[in-house]
């Protein structure tokens, strides 16, 4: 019973595979280190549909930054399938932006409405970034926060560098549409980084929607978890179980 979402993702990952098979593209996407990078890919977007649908209840001004993670999420798959790091890094990165936004908007109608009407006033990842460190009701886990914003601090300047392209190893040039397609360079370390960094969303937001997270289900807490290193599925199975 407990392996139910589980079963639902592998079959989905399956379908997802046939699906992109049909289209002709090379068969070295989906081997090797290249299909366990689109595996994870698959996984992190599962997972974060499934949490966006359990949190629909969030506030209307909150909920915007949410479903954009989730759909940053999706993008995650075809980005890893056309072999498009320069792609795969800028919806990564907007992954970390659109979750630290989602934290900082849930308190904050009126900062909410005041961007939609001046777009300048949006705030950057050094002020969503510390808001989150600081924020005051997760104090009792501020070893924890700080550790994985550290983590996503690194990871989002590593992502800046290549959606910026400040050296001559992030270019990725063509001159043929058809040359766009390709199996990602280095996939084992593409995998490495998306873990490290969805790691650090899933455990934060689930800290931050803690009563929501205890009154899952087992086999959708088995689809968060798999994400999580086991010092953070402890800290969470205690506070479950607190």
């Amino acid at each position: 019973m407990g392996r139910r979402l589980v079963i639902l993702q592998n079959a989905d990952f399956e379908k997802s595979v046939a699906y992109y098979k049909s289209l002709k593209l090379e068969d070295a996407v989906f081997s090797g280190d290249n299909k366990l990078l689109l595996k994870y890919s698959h996984a992190v977007a599962f997972s974060m549909v499934m949490w966006a649908q359990k949190l629909s209840d969030a506030p209307e001004w909150a909920l915007p930054y949410l479903l954009q993670l989730k759909t940053d999420a999706i993008h995650l798959i075809p980005s890893t399938i056309l072999g498009n790091k320069r792609t795969l890094h800028l919806y990564e990165r907007a992954g970390i932006e659109d979750f630290l936004r989602y934290v900082y908007f849930f308190d904050h109608r009126i900062e909410h409405l005041l961007l939609q009407n001046q777009a300048r006033r949006f705030k950057n990842f050094d002020f969503l970034i510390e808001w989150l460190k600081n924020y005051p009701l997760l104090g009792s886990y501020e070893e924890n926060i700080s550790e994985s914003c550290g983590e996503l601090s690194s990871r989002y300047s590593e992502l800046s560098r290549t959606v910026h392209g400040t050296t001559l190893a992030d270019a990725e040039l063509t001159d043929s549409l058809k040359n766009l397609q390709k199996p990602i360079e280095h996939p084992s370390v593409e995998t490495n980084m998306m873990k490290s960094i969805f790691r650090n969303i899933f455990f934060l937001l689930s800290l931050f929607h803690l009563e929501k997270y205890n009154r899952l289900s087992l086999d959708e807490k088995m689809i968060i978890c798999q994400h999580l290193s086991a010092k953070e599925k402890q800290i969470l199975s205690k506070l479950d179980q607190g």
